[in-house]
């Protein structure tokens, strides 16, 4: 039996995804998947299907409004 969480998951290409929410671009989402890509597939904000990255919407916003996306890369990257 499915939890009402799992039934309710929208995953979104990165294409998809830039579509839906205009304020970012793929570029921009494949350089956060590089350098954030284990941190966000352990708060369950992406998950991998074979090559493609599946975004979860509701998952990856929650993830950016704890502050993880304010260092990507580079100096004061985690």
């Amino acid at each position: 039996m499915q939890s009402e969480a799992e039934t309710t998951t929208e995953f979104y290409s990165v294409k998809a995804y830039t579509k839906r929410r205009p304020a970012f671009t793929q570029g921009g989402l494949r350089h956060l998947f590089f350098h954030q890509g284990e941190e966000l597939e352990k708060a369950g904000a992406i998950v991998r299907f074979g090559a493609r990255i599946l975004i979860d919407d509701a998952a990856f916003l929650a993830w950016l409004k704890a502050g993880n996306g304010r260092h990507i890369a580079g100096r004061g990257a985690a």
